[in-house]
């Protein structure tokens, strides 16, 4: 996959892999190779895993960077849950 700044990543039933891309606020999922589904945020992802009854949900870690100094004073950070297709390796 290029241009991704892989983070934290997660593997689904298919194969496929959900990357946190930080540098480009978003989750992608790359399949042989290529970007196959894209979920855009505001802010960067740090990681995501994929989880809830069904392993249907697509959890993210949001934040604007990943300064400590910065994230102590100002707390910025979001867990997002987003329902995908393709549910985790197990299904749940």
């Amino acid at each position: 996959m290029m241009n991704v700044a892989a983070d934290g990543c997660t593997l689904d039933a298919e194969g496929a892999l959900w990357v946190a891309d930080f540098g480009g606020g978003r989750v992608v999922r790359g399949q042989n190779g290529r970007i196959v589904d894209e979920i855009q945020t505001s802010t960067g992802v740090f990681a995501c895993a994929l989880g809830g009854s069904d392993g249907r949900t697509l959890f993210l870690c949001t934040a604007p960077d990943f300064d400590p100094q910065v994230r102590e004073v100002e707390r910025a950070a979001e867990l997002l849950a987003v329902r995908v297709d393709v549910p985790s390796v197990g299904g749940h």
